[in-house]
């Protein structure tokens, strides 16, 4: 096993990483940004939440520092329609 401790470790953001991502949904239709989305359902479940119900409460709740790293201007989305867009993201790309 070989550790690189010398070698610099980029710091790129988590948001970086979810521009990454194909937002396969029709454009017209979108009122929340993929990253806001990603960032919500990776906040949920660090902290636990175990559900699209829960992750919707958890996003009504911490609304205001979702806010603090994402725009969220529309709110949180439904726990019908976090499901729905999880289910179109290719999971080889997350």
């Amino acid at each position: 096993m070989i550790l690189l401790m010398d070698a610099p470790i980029p710091a790129l953001s988590l948001f970086h990483y979810f521009s990454i991502i194909t937002d396969f949904r029709q454009s017209w239709k979108v009122q929340h940004q993929l990253s806001d989305i990603l960032f919500l359902l990776v906040c949920a479940l660090i902290c636990g939440s175990e559900g699209w119900d829960e992750t919707e409460d958890f996003g009504h709740s911490k609304l205001n520092f979702l806010r603090q790293y994402g725009n969220f201007i529309d709110g949180i989305h439904s726990h019908d329609n976090l499901a729905r867009v999880m289910a179109l993201i290719n999971a080889d790309q997350l």
